[in-house]
């Protein structure tokens, strides 16, 4: 024991935690044991009281150390140690123990929350009573920033940072612009979306702060907060962006139509060649007058240093043909909404026209809503939030273009949620623009060329059928392609529908989990453009904040060589990250090289590394302190992992109360001796879950469960591993009841052959 003053603070959140545990009973409980000098209960430990009635008992010099238990550590964790340091202790000394998410959200019996709630805390106490002193080392940031997606998003973060940061902008296609640019009008004020756009596109191309990649993606990061070092990789174009001139020599003189601007008003503002349609006869190149043609371009890596990165990766249309019923690709005339745009956009081939397949204006026009959104059982669970308002103004186009038109709107909930969206829904009422309520059962295709749509009309109560010469389907919004990859690369979850997830939906919408990564626009999610643009100035003014300083705080906890070191070099050879290196006979940390996954203190024979603040001494004593509440599941976690059980207890999804989380910044951290001494003081099963998508860890995770699961088979208690991601929380309390239940089937068993 420490012999330090700790001080223990529960919140009852106003309900959220006092209506399941009972906070006075467990305040009452570690009042009087070693080392808690206070044990006292808040209505909101967050706000300035509970605040201040911590600093007001360390400013009187009676405790040196804090422990709280109260909501996820993800959400106040640094609110709370950066009033520690302010009231004087040192902010390791202050740890936050989850009794909301974790416990009183999760568990209906209040005697079994409170029991598990009991254990959590004398954990806390017990490992707190070890825990020591630590300083963060502090390093230089890269006064750089990447953003990844050139649409209005990416366009809008770039602008807002590049007048105080050097910004690079990569987009995976030819030209920036996004989904945006291939938008006609923009709702709810019928603005030009190219009017809106382009200036704000040739502002980033001429910027002397900003340098774009088109035709580029990031092929790996490397680094870590602060100094990523990113590897992108560019396609080639086969036209120099920098020389061409735009002239249209090239193009008039290609043979095969396979060099041409993507667009007219596209920024960059160069030609590109499809090579798909090249014949390299050369023509282009010898017509070129300032040598702008490059058929020998090749695909290009490109090395850059940033300090923070931000993610603007948009969205993709789901492909309706997944709707069966509605036979999608089976008719020229049933079109999506993308693809009606497109029409009448800057990047029309119709000459901005709106027409049928066979040229003709169409008469009688149907749009259906939610085709893939709301769908519980072939798609997407999740509203896409825009399709209400956008098939509005597209029914009110067609109205425009021909005032003849009957233009007819299938919708199952009308949602016009916003500053002038409710207005809009009833001018297009009064345009003309019809509107059935029920889901359209099926769109035909008849032998008279027309489209027959069934549908139920669920305000009158009918089935319906009627004949249409163009049905738009309004589809659902994915994540754009490679959001996941890049999600990986980054360390940063994604939720279970694929969008990047916040670090909190509330009080930090464009935080990501990882310090130095941002996100903004659709890749958080579907929305309309005002929301887009609100959320990249958002995060660039975070970006702004954090590079602002000049320096980062990294977290101390890192491996610590100690005396006991014979020099055997294992833990040098078995760093995944290259962190240790040998220096006259002994192992040296490049601290901010290591991802402190713990695989050195694991490995060391002589049991010489330890993690700071995760040290063996410190786990074995949280451990004692939870199962001194009674047998319970230990379930060891990394901070992935972690964030996908936080999910499940905001859903409040239920799972049995035997569940005992004990954070770890990474499994491998564990040795035989760590998981034995569980099994010892109680535990009736010990689960392994691992949520990061580091292959230098995961590759190494069945051989350390198998590893584990021999050294620790004399006690004839389950041992399992599992990798779970932070999206699949529902998995995670899928897996924990299962294996809870099987272990309280052996304990049963067991017990009754103690009582026979």
């Amino acid at each position: 024991m420490s012999g330090g003053k700790t001080g223990v603070y529960l919140c009852r959140c106003g309900g959220n935690i006092s209506d399941a545990v009972d906070v006075e009973a467990i305040a009452e409980k570690v009042s009087g044991m070693d080392g808690v000098a206070i044990a006292n209960v808040q209505d909101y430990l967050c706000s300035s009281a509970g605040q201040g009635k911590i600093k007001s008992d360390i400013d009187a010099g009676m405790i040196d150390r804090v422990v709280i238990g109260s909501c996820s550590p993800k959400l106040h964790l640094e609110t709370f140690r950066a009033m520690a340091k302010m009231a004087g202790i040192n902010p390791m000394l202050l740890e936050i123990t989850n009794i909301r998410e974790q416990c009183s959200w999760v568990h209906e019996d209040q005697q079994e929350a409170t029991r598990k709630a009991k254990g959590l805390i004398t954990g806390a106490v017990f490992r707190m009573n070890s825990l020591e002193s630590l300083e963060p080392i502090i390093k230089d940031l890269e006064d750089r920033v990447l953003v990844v997606g050139g649409g209005i998003s990416g366009i809008t973060a770039a602008l807002e940072m590049a007048n105080e940061h050097e910004v690079i902008l990569v987009e995976n296609k030819a030209y920036i612009g996004g989904h945006m640019i291939g938008l006609s009008k923009t709702f709810p004020t019928f603005d030009c979306s190219q009017c809106t756009l382009t200036p704000k596109m040739v502002e980033v191309f001429n910027h002397p702060n900003i340098t774009l990649y088109t035709q580029t993606e990031v092929a790996s990061v490397d680094g870590n907060v602060g100094d990523f070092k990113v590897t992108l990789r560019r396609m080639p174009r086969y036209v120099d962006v920098d020389a061409c001139t735009s002239c249209g020599r090239c193009a008039q003189e290609c043979p095969k139509d396979a060099i041409a601007l993507p667009f007219v008003q596209a920024i960059p503002q160069a030609y590109i060649i499809d090579m798909e349609k090249c014949v390299e006869c050369g023509l282009c190149e010898k017509m070129c007058a300032v040598g702008a043609v490059k058929l020998d371009d090749r695909e290009e890596g490109i090395e850059v240093n940033v300090g923070a990165i931000t993610i603007a990766t948009g969205f993709e249309p789901i492909d309706p043909s997944i709707i069966e019923e509605y036979n999608y690709g089976r008719h020229l005339d049933i079109i999506t909404a993308i693809e009606f745009e497109e029409m009448l956009s800057a990047m029309s081939r119709t000459g901005m026209r709106l027409q049928k397949s066979d040229g003709t204006m169409p008469q009688k026009v149907a749009f259906v809503l939610c085709v893939g959104s709301r769908d519980f059982n072939r798609a997407n669970k999740y509203c896409s939030k825009v399709c209400c308002l956008y098939s509005q103004k597209q029914a009110q186009l067609v109205l425009k273009m021909n005032k003849d038109a009957d233009v007819t709107v299938f919708y199952i909930d009308m949602r016009a949620a916003g500053r002038r969206m409710e207005e809009f829904y009833h001018h297009a009422q009064e345009t003309g623009v019809n509107f059935i309520r029920g889901r359209v059962a099926e769109v035909n295709p008849l032998d008279s060329g027309g489209l027959q749509l069934r549908y139920e009309d669920t305000l009158l109560g009918e089935i319906g059928s009627d004949e249409f010469d163009m049905v738009v389907l309004c589809p659902s919004l994915n994540p754009s392609g490679g959001t996941q990859q890049l999600a990986d690369q980054l360390g940063v979850p994604v939720g279970s529908d694929g969008f990047i997830e916040e670090k909190h939906v509330k009080i930090d919408p464009v935080n990501t989990l990882n310090q130095g990564v941002f996100a903004a626009g659709c890749a958080l999610g579907p929305k309309d453009i005002h929301d887009s643009v609100t959320e990249a100035m958002s995060a660039a003014h975070k970006v702004s904040g954090f590079l602002g300083k000049g320096m980062i705080s990294i977290s101390p906890e890192k491996p610590v060589i100690k005396d006991a070191c014979d020099g055997c070099g294992i833990c040098v050879e078995e760093c995944p990250y290259g962190a240790l290196s040998m220096d006259n006979k002994k192992p040296v940390l490049e601290a901010l090289s290591c991802n402190a996954c713990g695989i050195c203190a694991a490995v060391c024979p002589q049991e010489a590394v330890e993690i700071a603040n995760y040290t063996r001494k410190q786990l074995k004593a949280q451990v004692e302190g939870i199962l001194d509440a009674g047998m319970g599941v230990i379930v060891y976690i990394d901070p992935a992992a972690y964030a996908a059980a936080d999910i499940a207890g905001v859903n409040r999804t239920l799972y049995s109360p035997l569940i005992r989380f004990v954070q770890v910044p990474s499994i491998h951290v564990l040795d035989a001796d760590i998981v034995n001494h569980a099994y010892e003081h109680g535990a009736g099963g010990v689960m392994l879950i691992e949520g990061t998508t580091d292959e230098a860890l995961t590759s190494r995770s069945k051989d350390l469960y198998s590893r584990l699961k021999k050294a620790t088979k004399e006690h004839k208690k389950p041992i399992r591993y599992s990798h779970i991601e932070t999206a699949q929380y529902e998995k995670l309390m899928n897996l924990l009841n299962v294996f809870a239940e099987q272990v309280s089937a052996k304990a049963a068993k067991k017990s009754g052959k103690k009582e026979a």
